[in-house]
């Protein structure tokens, strides 16, 4: 079951920056955290697209290199590596 929900823009912390998402990938690590399966992931409830593109709308203070507008593309935390793999 998947449900949209409206809420407020987070406010980057100190080295994070907000993306505007354009793109996400939902991928298998997806489903199995979907299906209640431990991947090192965020549990049940949590938004799909582990992967993003997008551009920068806001930067936290403390991160260097990147700037508004940019455009980037991300892993989420917890994204399953070759170390963390099912």
């Amino acid at each position: 079951m998947l449900e949209v929900r409206e809420a407020a823009d987070p406010i980057p912390r100190a080295g994070q920056v907000r993306i505007q998402v354009a793109a996400a990938g939902v991928n298998f690590a997806d489903i199995l955290g979907r299906m209640g399966f431990p991947y090192g992931g965020p549990k049940i409830p949590f938004v799909p697209g582990m992967e993003v593109s997008g551009r920068v709308q806001a930067v936290g203070q403390g991160v260097s290199g990147i700037m508004e507008g940019d455009l980037v593309m991300a892993q989420q935390p917890g994204y399953p590596d070759r170390e963390n793999r099912v």
